[in-house]
């Protein structure tokens, strides 16, 4: 049997795309570098572009109680769609929020408010 902490991650990276290539990381190759009290490090591998990167997970309590935790969820996350929906953003838009965001001063409370 797996590492249930390693399983729990697998289940949550379809909900995060490879920041080189923009693949799913549904299919990602996930591996448990060390882990120190109540932190684990895992190496995250796209299964598309290669790019690889690190993971640091920092658990409330240890991670014996959080592979405890882990193993009785059993309801899946309405975030486990395959599909998210809406439409993805346009590369206009992104560009106008970087414009928008780069000249803003102020608390992230007034920006919220428009």
């Amino acid at each position: 049997m797996d590492d249930p902490i390693l399983e729990f991650l697998r289940s949550q990276a379809r909900n995060y795309r490879c920041r080189v290539c923009g693949t799913n990381h549904k299919g990602s190759h996930l591996r448990k570098i060390g882990n120190h009290n109540n932190k684990l490090v895992v190496q995250v591998t796209c299964s598309r572009c290669r790019d690889s990167f690190f993971l640091h997970v920092e658990f409330a309590g240890s991670i014996v109680n959080a592979v405890e935790e882990v193993t009785r969820v059993s309801a899946p996350s309405p975030r486990d769609a395959d599909e998210v929906a809406g439409d993805p953003l346009s590369l206009d838009e992104v560009l106008d929020a970087h414009e928008q965001l780069a000249g803003f001063k102020g608390k992230l409370t007034d920006l919220l408010k428009d």
